[in-house]
């Protein structure tokens, strides 16, 4: 199993963001192979982004990748995930329920954390196009995989936000903390983040 992440540089985030994030994945997922598309050198596997697409439309680069297992780099992983990545590998695309809009539409998609088991053609359609949408890689993904996906919150549980969830009731049995925005996991004292 692919493990993915992607580095742009110019944001908020770091090579050390990499090698935390690469840390708890080999510390609370089965075994696999961590990889980070980015346009910087990094201390670990690297995969040369090939645009120089702004901001997160870099994350349609992951869509080269015939399978894999992504995760923002603001994700923090703090149990064991065998057992959901167990449940995702009986579908071909698992996606994450929008915490906010999902209330209100069920099909409304965040890209925080996916997985997917055979080629999609998102990459392809987005470097034919470059269609910069309002709302971002979520709002592409979503518009071209509607009916196609499955989400992580009807597959498993341990999947939480940090905003929504653990600042109003505790970490509880979380095995996955998203973090969408701001806070960043190292300007939070609520969960340990230990930079990479």
């Amino acid at each position: 199993m692919i493990v993915a992440s992607v580095l742009r540089s110019g944001g908020d985030f770091k090579p050390e963001h990499v090698y935390a994030l690469q840390k708890m994945c080999a510390k609370y997922l089965p075994p696999h192979e961590f990889v980070c598309l980015s346009d910087v050198e990094l201390e670990c596997k690297t995969i040369p982004l090939m645009h120089d697409w702004v901001g997160w439309w870099a994350k349609m680069e992951l869509f080269r990748l015939p399978s894999a297992l992504y995760f923002d780099l603001d994700t923090v992983l703090t149990g064991d995930c065998t057992a959901m990545i167990e449940a995702a590998k009986q579908h071909d695309f698992v996606i994450m329920r929008d915490v906010y809009r999902g209330q209100y539409n069920p099909k409304a998609m965040q890209s925080s954390m996916m997985y997917w088991s055979k080629p999609v053609d998102l990459y392809d359609k987005f470097a034919a196009l470059q269609m910069y949408t309002a709302g971002g890689d979520q709002a592409y993904i979503e518009h071209f995989m509607r009916d196609k996906v499955t989400y992580w919150q009807d597959i498993c549980d341990g999947i939480v936000s940090f905003k929504a969830d653990v600042l109003p009731k505790g970490l509880d049995d979380a095995k996955v903390v998203i973090f969408h925005g701001k806070p960043r996991p190292w300007e939070q004292t609520r969960i340990p983040y230990e930079i990479g």
